[in-house]
């Protein structure tokens, strides 16, 4: 019987330590699980833009915590294709910059030419995705 106790008090001991340790894998996994969603969005209106021959973008809100992906946002009515909620799977988490925008023109590559970079950040965890010139996307992991 007193076996059987050192033994619940070393599993205690044990799951004790590794607790704060399953948390912060929780959190990244929810920042890399979001950052692959976005990354999924932006190539989805790259791919859009290329077919349809006018520009899209991924417009990130004020507040970080959704954002639209939009079809020829210029037009008298822009074709909003897709509006992401990112509060309710990923909560405590809010993408940078705020009002941030992603534009690709009518051939896929990034408005403006240079490097877009969008990141995520949950508590004191940051990961971020990068758009290059061209408009190819990177996820640093």
């Amino acid at each position: 019987m007193a076996e059987l106790l050192v033994v619940l008090v070393i599993i205690g001991i044990g799951t004790a330590m590794v607790a704060p340790k399953l948390r912060g894998v929780a959190k990244i996994s929810s920042i890399q699980g979001a950052l692959n969603r976005v990354s999924n969005d932006m190539a989805y209106a790259r791919i859009r833009a290329i077919r349809t021959g006018a520009p899209a973008q991924v417009a990130i809100s004020s507040d970080g915590k959704s954002y639209r992906v939009i079809v020829d946002p210029a037009a008298a009515k822009p074709d909003t294709l897709k509006m992401v909620n990112l509060a309710r799977d990923y909560p405590d988490l809010v993408l940078g910059p705020a009002s941030g925008t992603v534009r690709f023109n009518n051939r896929g590559m990034l408005s403006g030419g240079t490097t877009s970079v969008v990141r995520a950040t949950r508590m004191s965890r940051t990961d971020s995705v990068r758009i290059s010139g061209v408009g190819v996307i990177y996820r640093d992991f």
